[in-house]
């Protein structure tokens, strides 16, 4: 599930090109990019949703909220913003837009199998927090591939139609993902093509970088 919420900008900082405020809402606080709202202040409110500012609201705009805060599960580890935020990040504010109202936020406590080898590939997953693992478990003996941590996407193959998981894909620690489900993605992709490529870019850019570091590992034991 993935809701809007509003909370009050306590801090601001520079990561990078991108400013980050620390937000306060419902006696928590957390980290969200201020790329859609620059004007931001310290004290100033806003709506934040996955992890990104999305407007200003005014000191005298009254929000029930308290409802929707006790639906939101406990996060099984606090967010970082790393690499999936970086990957959203780098889009345009129209692009990024368009994407955030598809994104629900995951979560996933240690052992659970997000996903078995063979399935039809349901979500794109950014993991935002914890560590997942890549095993072949089409063998009598699981095999590990890989370990995906926070920055890392996997369910890629959720941008084809007809595309199956290669490995299943289970929780060493509790994780935190934003999941973009397939076929609204691809449906975006299609009607904003310069969306379509950035994405895609930025996602090839990720799984070249996983794929080296697994070649290098198969290296390793022989």
């Amino acid at each position: 599930m993935s809701v809007s919420l509003t909370g009050k900008v306590v801090e601001i900082y520079d990561e990078g090109s991108d400013r980050i405020g620390i937000v306060e809402f419902h006696g928590r606080r957390r980290p969200v990019y201020l790329n859609l709202v620059p004007e931001a202040a310290i004290g100033n409110k806003v709506r934040f949703h996955a992890g990104f500012a999305t407007d200003l609201v005014s000191t005298d705009e009254t929000l029930e909220e308290s409802f929707v805060s006790q639906m939101i599960p406990a996060e099984p580890v606090a967010p970082h913003l790393q690499g999936p935020y970086r990957i959203l990040s780098e889009l345009d504010s129209r692009q990024l837009r368009k994407l955030l109202p598809l994104v629900e936020e995951k979560f996933f406590g240690s052992g659970a199998v997000i996903f078995h080898s063979g399935e039809k590939s349901k979500y794109l997953h950014l993991i935002v927090a914890g560590d997942i693992l890549l095993e072949e478990d089409t063998v009598a003996q699981p095999v590990q591939i890989t370990i995906l941590r926070t920055g890392d996407a996997l369910g890629w193959s959720a941008l084809t139609s007809d595309a199956t998981t290669h490995f299943q894909a289970r929780a060493l620690s509790g994780v935190a993902t934003l999941a973009f489900p397939g076929a609204p993605l691809r449906a975006l992709c299609e009607q904003d093509n310069e969306l379509g490529y950035a994405l895609t870019k930025r996602l090839l850019e990720l799984v070249t970088g996983r794929l080296d570091a697994v070649r290098l590992r198969l290296a390793g034991l022989h």
